[in-house]
């Protein structure tokens, strides 16, 4: 289904109840939106276009998701992100850069999924690449034109697919970018991430779903011509990685966006409950205190065991969603079963934290679907020491039910056991929705089956080195026999041969 097309009148509008917000709840955020977002409010009409046509000309939702975006650029730096904040070898490697265009014009965002080995890679860095090749393609040459993502699959297993990595692609244009893709193309997909690609499917919205696309060498040529694709490809270009940092940098476009006084303006804090994924998808499992606004981010509601060696352990992502730094603890109904590492801890405004789980050897894993959890956390004020001894006094003096403590509960999983709930993904981070549905036991199954062709494939790989190993010493063995018995025979011949010799000269 195609956008439906905004007027003037509408992006009149929203940007009128924008800067009414600003009024109305300015003084509550510390250091303002960046004045480059709040000159590209004023000055370009395109801009927030992309917001009211990819909410189907919902006000309402345009407004909260420009508003959204506007307290992310902010937090993540975008405006300010340039060469020097990158990590360099990772930019030079080649898993991700722009080259050439698709049949309608537009820039190809280029993964070569081969090149990129899931866990050998620090998250944030990644993350920081990708939103630098995003701005520098949309807001720095293509003046907001749309891109194509390309995810080339060739040579590709399972070692190369990241779900984290690959569900932050997905909400970052999904929350940040809107209206921003052209096609999702999947080139050379192999059989064995089908799986993989019906779970990513089910994260996406209907019109992302619509433009994706999955080809092969034979049918590439529908979506992006031959003078265009790489010789890798199967196309005339024999296009070899090398970064260019290119003509524009942040820092001069920032520059030429800041006002005359040079000063930024102060404006509002985001308000979760104006947002249009706590709208829709309030976690069933979360209580708040009397605090106000939700302040930690819990990636899902279950934690799901697995096998790793001889233990089952699983984990669980946190993320800071508020301005300030809160202060976080993890509980457990049967402290003696698992081992929580880190249970404690601090996040800055917009970090994460992993927390991991190891169920105790020896316990029952049936009475592990009847265990939960609680994550705790509190916002620590400026005059909050963040070491270890201070937070655990803190904690030790706050009761678990105070009004200055949010909760999460987290139930357990083992895997076949019981149905994981549906996770859902705004503002990049999750939300849980009603468990038992249809979908949960979808997302479940898929869930578990991946988990299933991961311990495969390490099985198969194993058996292949193990049987590699058994045929190369089966050819030395019967090397060494071939040599033994050709020396053997070797030694008989001249033996009888010389014998024979003798007897000739009686």
């Amino acid at each position: 289904m195609e956008n439906l097309s905004a007027s003037s009148e509408q992006i009149e509008e929203l940007k009128r109840q924008f800067f009414e917000k600003v009024q109305r709840d300015g003084h509550e955020i510390d250091g303002g939106f960046h004045p480059a977002d709040i000159d590209r409010i004023n000055t370009s009409e395109k801009w927030l276009r992309l917001f009211i046509e990819y909410n189907d000309l919902d006000m309402k939702k345009a407004l909260t998701q420009l508003w959204d975006t506007c307290v992310w650029r902010k937090n993540f730096g975008t405006n300010d992100l340039d060469v020097s904040q990158l990590r360099q070898e990772y930019l030079h490697e080649g898993f991700m850069f722009p080259r050439n265009r698709d049949i309608d014009g537009k820039r190809l965002l280029i993964f070569r999924s081969k090149l990129y080995v899931r866990g050998t890679k620090d998250m944030d860095d990644v993350k920081r690449i990708l939103v630098y090749w995003v701005e520098r393609l949309m807001y720095r040459e293509e003046d907001l034109a749309q891109i194509s993502v390309f995810f080339d699959l060739k040579d590709s297993g399972l070692s190369n697919m990241d779900m984290e990595y690959t569900r932050y692609i997905i909400n970052l244009f999904k929350f940040y970018y809107p209206n921003s893709l052209n096609y999702i193309i999947i080139f050379e997909m192999p059989w064995i991430l089908n799986t993989t690609f019906k779970i990513i499917k089910s994260l996406l919205p209907a019109k992302a779903v619509a433009r994706m696309k999955f080809v092969n060498g034979k049918t590439l040529h529908e979506f992006v011509d031959e003078s265009n694709m790489l010789d890798i490809w199967g196309g005339s270009d024999n296009y070899t990685y090398k970064f260019e940092e290119g003509e524009s940098s942040a820092k001069s476009i920032n520059n030429n966006n800041l006002n005359a006084s040079g000063r930024k303006v102060h404006f509002a804090k985001l308000s979760p409950t104006e947002s249009p994924m706590s709208e829709q998808h309030g976690s069933s499992f979360t209580e708040k205190g009397n605090a106000g606004d939700e302040m930690l981010r819990v990636v899902q509601d279950t934690l799901l065991f697995n096998k790793t060696g001889n233990d089952y352990s699983g984990s669980v992502e946190i993320i800071n969603i508020d301005l300030k730094p809160i202060t976080y603890k993890v509980k457990t109904t049967a402290p003696d079963k698992f081992r929580v590492r880190p249970s404690s801890g601090v996040l800055a405004p917009g970090s994460s934290m992993t927390v991991n789980v190891v169920l105790v050897p020896g316990c029952q894993l049936s009475a592990l679907s009847r265990e939960k959890f609680l994550v705790m956390c509190m916002a620590l004020g400026a005059d909050k020491q963040t070491n270890s001894q201070d937070i655990a006094e803190l904690w030790k003096n706050t009761p678990s039910h105070s009004h200055l403590v949010e909760q999460h509960k987290l139930k357990c999983l083992l895997p076949g056991l019981s149905h994981v709930s549906e996770v859902s993904f705004k503002n990049g981070t999750a939300f849980s929705g009603s468990s038992g549905s249809d979908s949960d036991r979808q997302i479940s199954h898929l869930v578990q089956t991946v988990h299933e062709l991961n311990d495969t494939v390490a099985r198969l790989d194993s058996r292949l080195k193990k049987n590699q190993m058994l045929f190369f010493l089966a050819l030395l063995a019967i090397a060494s026999f071939c040599v033994a018995t050709l020396y053997i025979v070797k030694g008989s011949i001249e033996e009888h041969g010389m014998g024979y010799c003798v007897k000739r000269d009686d």
